[in-house]
C-alpha cells in the first residue's frame, strides 16, 4: 500500500490543516480502540470457563457449546476436572474461521 503524502497535492494551507487534524483525529480513535480491544483481553483469564469465553468471543454460551466446541472443534482443557478454553485456542479459533 503506496502512501500519500499531504505534500503532493496542491492544496491550501488551511485545507492543508484541516486534513492533518481530521488524520490525527482518525489515528487517535483507532489508537484508543486497539488499547481498549487490548484492555478486555488482558482482563480474561489465560483458561477460560464456558461463560468467560463466551464474552471474550462475543457470542452466546449456547453457540460457544454446541456450535463452536461440539460442531466445529474449538479444543477444550480440561484443568482438574474442569472444562476450559485456552484464550490463545479462542484466538486461532477466531481467526481460522473469520470472513
Amino acid at each position: 500500500m503506496s502512501v500519500l503524502q499531504i505534500n503532493e497535492i496542491d492544496l491550501s494551507p488551511k485545507l492543508q490543516e484541516v486534513v492533518k487534524k481530521l488524520a490525527a483525529e482518525e489515528g487517535r480513535k483507532q489508537a484508543e480502540a486497539s488499547i481498549e480491544a487490548l484492555k478486555e483481553k488482558l482482563s480474561m483469564p489465560r483458561y477460560m470457563n464456558y461463560t468467560q469465553a463466551a464474552k471474550y468471543m462475543n457470542t452466546s454460551y449456547n453457540t460457544l457449546k454446541y456450535v463452536f466446541i461440539k460442531k466445529k472443534g474449538l479444543p477444550v482443557v480440561i484443568i482438574e476436572g474442569y472444562e476450559r478454553i485456552r484464550q490463545s485456542d479462542a484466538d486461532e479459533f477466531l481467526e481460522k474461521y473469520k470472513k
